[in-house]
Formats: C-alpha cells, structure tokens, sequence
C-alpha cells in the first residue's frame, strides 16, 4: 500500500514536469557525464528520464545511473549530488530533469545525445561499379557507410595516400560515393574509405588488380579520343599547326610564282651564280635584288654562235 502511494506521488508530481526548453548535451559514446540539479542545494532531489524516475540524488553524494563503473579506470567526480552517467551507451539518450525536495522546484532539463558511429559489418563491402574496370570509362566505388552521430565525414585514400594528394581524376562526394572519370592503369591498388567523427572512427577497404581489368577495342576509343582532344587543346600543338600552315602558304605561293612566269623573255642561260640570285619576277613587289646582280644572266640570242670545225686550209 505504501508503495503504491508512493508511485502515485511520483506520477503526481511528475505531471507538473518542468516547460523549459531542453538544452542539448552531446556526449562520446563511452565516456563520462555528469548532470547536477541546478541551482546546487544540499538537498535531496529527484531525477527523471522521458517522464520515468531513475533515481534519488543526496545532496552530499553523486548518484551512478545503472551502477556502472568508469570505462579505462576510476574517474573522480566531487560528491555534490551530480548525476553521474559512465560508459554512455546510446539507450542513455532521452530528456534529464530533477525536482528538489526542499522546495519541489525544477533544475535544469538536459537533452542527452550519444554522438558514435557504428563498425562496419564484415558483410558490407565497398561498392565497385563495374565489378570489373573497363579501360577508359568511368569507374565508380561506393563506400558503406553505417549509422552514426553526427553524420560523419567520409575520406578516401589510395595506397594510404589522401585522394587530393595523387590526382585530379578522382572525385569523391559527401556521400561515400568515389568516381574515377577515366579508369587507366595507374589506377589500380588499394582503396579505402574512412568514416570520423569526433565520437568514433570505422574504415573498409578494397583492392584493384590489374588481372581484373577488360581492355578491348570499344573500351580503348574514350581513351584515344580524350588523347586527341586534349592534343588539340594543347598551345604546343597549335604553335606547329600555324608553323604547317605558314610554310605551306609560302610554299604554294612560290610554286604558283614560278608556275605563273611568262616565258615571253629569251631563255637564259644558267651559270653558277645563279642560285645566289634573286628573279624579280618571284616578288613584284620587291624590284630591288637582295645580292647585287652581276651579269650572270645573258640573253642566249646574243651569244656568239658554236665554233665550226673549219677545213684546214
């Protein structure tokens, strides 16, 4: 009987629970916590979790939830009536409030989160899509990520060297999602992706070989293309394209110059000098000769004629 009116009690005063808005308190999965009902009286006081009593606070003591003992050695907390909370595991999330018995007033209300991130299960494995890589075309892992608070931040590396640090063909997304834009061999090893927070960490791992790799005649084209492409790109291949095309117009105009000579002047004569010259008829527009001219051109009209072998007389 007196047990039950003492439940009665409890469920009596607990329905005028405090209307504070709770301040959030988040807590490493595995540590310590302690939760004092403020404002600090040696009173006894009453603790509640989501509307439940968990236990009574003596004003000189601290209370340990559940009995539990400090994870990795003894931890010393001074004996003011904390609520002692060790080894948080993530069932202790829910809503901290106390009432004291001196005066059955509210202290503070806390919000308890567990911040943790869960191990990877040796089931789950990253993620290769296609299961086996295809030179040239894209190449896509996805790394299992597991429950955890915060949402963790997600990292790749390769080789044990961070993604950022190898080259720009790898793309990697909040999400745990890692694209390879164009699969080619010095792509192959060892991929692992990592899952922190400040509460925990977890990794799972994968390895590429070359012995899975398909190189056919349809998978090497996005590779010869994006070869060609960015050839093109390139100011070295730009540079010798104009120097192909000058020299070429040059040379087109001087086979047109000399195709185009009219022979209406006498043939002449060809002499040693005569690569050393310049014909004006080449550059209309330059009558001046480079080299001074000496007469190496001769009109053959006005040459004297063969000597004839003449009868001795």
């Amino acid at each position: 009987m007196v047990s039950i009116t003492f439940t009665f009690l409890l469920e009596s005063i607990h329905t005028l629970a405090p209307k504070k808005a709770p301040s959030e308190r988040l807590v490493p999965i595995g540590s310590t916590t302690a939760l004092e009902c403020e404002p600090y009286t040696s009173a006894n006081a009453t603790w509640y979790r989501d509307k439940h009593v968990i236990v009574v606070v003596e004003g000189h003591k601290n209370a340990i939830l559940n009995g539990r003992v400090p994870r990795g050695g003894e931890e010393r907390i001074p004996d003011i009536g904390f609520l002692v909370i060790y080894d948080v595991q993530k069932e202790d999330e829910g809503i901290y409030y106390c009432q004291r018995e001196n005066d059955t007033k509210w202290g503070e209300v806390f919000k308890l989160k567990v911040a943790f991130v869960d191990e990877v299960s040796e089931n789950e494995k990253i993620k290769v899509e296609p299961i086996v890589p295809i030179l040239g075309r894209p190449l896509v892992l996805k790394c299992p990520v597991p429950n955890a608070y915060p949402p963790p931040k997600i990292t790749w590396t390769v080789n044990s060297l961070p993604i950022s640090h190898i080259s720009s063909d790898y793309f990697s997304f909040p999400n745990g999602t890692l694209i390879i834009s164009h699969f080619s061999y010095h792509h192959f090893g060892y991929f692992e992706c990592n899952i922190n927070n400040f509460a925990g960490h977890s990794s799972v791992n994968t390895f590429i070989d070359s012995r899975d790799l398909v190189a056919t005649f349809e998978s090497l084209k996005p590779t010869f293309i994006n070869g060609c492409s960015a050839a093109l790109r390139s100011s070295l291949f730009m540079f010798l394209l104009g120097c192909l095309v000058t020299s070429g117009a040059v040379l087109i105009y001087l086979i047109c110059a000399v195709c185009l000579l009219k022979p209406g002047r006498p043939r002449r004569v060809l002499r040693p000098t005569f690569w050393s010259r310049t014909d004006p008829r080449l550059a209309p527009g330059f009558r001046k000769a480079v080299v001074p001219l000496p007469d190496c051109f001769v009109n053959a009209r006005m040459l004297p004629p063969p000597a004839q072998n003449l009868p001795n007389a």
